[in-house]
């Protein structure tokens, strides 16, 4: 009750003020596409969430992978109280645009809606702080600079091979040593992220209440409870199970239809 509150006192104040219009679906990606896009957005400005909330999905189906089309989308589903399902849409936003203040700013607001608090309080000095580092780019973002560092450096290396002077080479030399942190710095985000992107899951509760089990069975003893709109990490699927595991260290099996995976 005291979340459904907070949700109706802070609606319209800071999250979702209106939907966003996407210039690729509006300019037209598709005749039907920009047309199906407007119609969404009308539906969600004159307060009829469960058609916008079908129209939405209706171009994510269709291929229309639009970061703006997931925020619009989390925005109709918060207006219905679906917290879970409207963070899983803003996490999926975020993927695509992780250095978006709007989408930031929302999905840290809709996170502090959750009932559980996960993070461990050494996560608050270094696996925190790494986590943001992380976020302030995107993978593309990554690999434009990891180029042009590399060919910096390899213009660096040309220029001490080929100095005609002592003095050229010293400054190439200088300029090499400049280079070799930011380059080991980028390059190892660059691939910490394509090694997530290869082998991490992450997952959203969409479920009110999910009881965390011992094992992959509802026969398993229950070790702790979840709530929704909380982010785990999906670790191995048995089934229809799925085991978790929670930023704390904690870990165990729920349902695998009680995540939405982002």
């Amino acid at each position: 009750m005291r979340r459904l509150l907070a949700m109706t006192l802070f609606s319209g104040w800071l999250l979702f003020a209106g939907p966003a219009q996407d210039p690729a679906v509006a300019a037209g990606v598709s005749g039907e596409a920009a047309r199906l896009f407007a119609l969404a957005n009308d539906h969600y400005a004159s307060g009829e969430y469960e058609k916008a909330v079908a129209e939405y999905r209706q171009l994510l189906a269709q291929g229309i992978l639009s970061e703006a089309v997931h925020y619009n989308l989390a925005s109709a589903l918060y207006k219905q109280n679906e917290l879970g399902s409207a963070i899983l849409e803003l996490e999926k936003a975020a993927a695509g645009a992780p250095d978006d203040p709007d989408i930031r700013a929302n999905l840290e607001f809709l996170s502090s809606l959750t009932v559980d608090r996960t993070t461990a309080v050494g996560a608050q000095t270094t696996v925190f702080f790494l986590e943001r580092l992380l976020q302030l780019t995107s993978l593309d973002q990554d690999a434009v600079i990891v180029s042009v560092l590399w060919i910096l450096v390899a213009a660096g290396f040309s220029l001490w091979i080929l100095a005609p002077t002592m003095k050229t080479r010293r400054i190439a030399v200088w300029c090499l040593a400049t280079l070799a942190f930011p380059l080991a710095l980028a390059g190892g985000g660059l691939s910490l992220k394509l090694y997530r992107a290869a082998t991490l899951t992450q997952a959203v509760i969409l479920e009110e209440r999910v009881d965390v089990l011992s094992g992959p069975g509802g026969d398993n003893t229950s070790l702790f409870t979840v709530h929704e709109g909380l982010k785990v990490r999906v670790r191995t699927v048995r089934g229809s199970w799925s085991e978790v595991s929670l930023e704390n260290g904690l870990s165990g099996w729920v349902p695998a239809d009680a995540l939405g995976v982002i």
